[in-house]
């Protein structure tokens, strides 16, 4: 590979992959889509909320496919779409996600379920459809990131939310299941555990200025996480730089996991 061809690479470690993310119509979703597009991928932006989607592909470019996730055709509809129109499928970020926080004494079953639903249920057959397109085409830099959370790993006593906390979990076992399984056929599958951001299921506890209530004081880093600190471990898990990582949950929380 020759010098120019070497910085290409560099300045757009994604140039010419196709890669599809879900809940991409506001907060950490459209802040990772933007980032992947100036990685030069060509992202496919989906959520519920076409008007928003318009905004912000008319910003960083890409194809926009307004669908309801939690419905089985919608999500078939979203894959097959996306190949259609761009001819290929590299990777998916598994984004979307839904949380209700409260106590679990009175925690609604119908929350719990839309959660599974959302967090679960959806990435998982979005990454088997996906899994599917991409061994259906030629070359490499297969991908597959979902968006899990510190609650995974750790009770977050002043934010008491078991059943996303159960669901995210779930797909960080998913996570390594998959990429046990797909790792012969050249699919990647990766997490990230995101902190504390501003962010529409943050609403209320974090203001968009990054901040929040007193105890989040008490991490590592004394603060919560900003916009745009999320975006480099997309873009390098989704690219040739993690092409040896699979099967890993990167956490991005500021230090708080130290402190569990």
């Amino acid at each position: 590979m020759g010098t120019s061809e070497q910085q290409d690479s560099v300045a757009a470690p994604l140039a010419g992959r196709v890669i599809v993310v879900t809940g991409a119509s506001s907060g950490l979703g459209a802040q990772m889509s933007a980032a992947l597009a100036r990685a030069g991928a060509r992202v496919v932006l989906a959520a519920r909320r076409e008007d928003r989607l318009r905004e912000l592909a008319a910003q960083i470019g890409g194809e926009v496919i307004a669908c309801d996730i939690t419905d089985a055709d919608e999500r078939r509809r979203l894959i097959d779409t996306a190949v259609e129109r761009c001819g290929r499928l590299d990777g998916l970020l598994n984004n979307a996600g839904f949380s209700r926080p409260g106590p679990a004494s009175r925690e609604s079953m119908d929350d719990v379920r839309r959660m599974l639903e959302v967090n679960l249920i959806a990435p998982f057959e979005l990454s088997q459809l996906a899994a599917r397109a991409m061994r259906a085409q030629e070359g490499g830099g297969r991908a597959i990131l979902n968006v899990a959370s510190i609650a995974a790993y750790a009770a977050l006593e002043p934010m008491p939310e078991a059943g996303y906390a159960a669901s995210k979990a779930a797909l960080v076992a998913l996570t390594r299941e998959l990429a046990s399984q797909w790792g012969r056929h050249g699919i990647r599958v990766n997490a990230l555990a995101p902190g504390f951001f501003a962010s529409e299921m943050t609403d209320g506890l974090i203001d968009s200025d990054g901040d929040g209530p007193a105890w989040l004081s008490d991490l590592p880093l004394g603060r919560t996480g900003r916009a745009g600190e999320l975006d480099g471990a997309a873009v390098f898990l989704l690219g040739d730089g993690a092409s040896y990582v699979t099967g890993h949950v990167l956490a991005v929380d500021g230090g708080l996991l130290t402190r569990s």
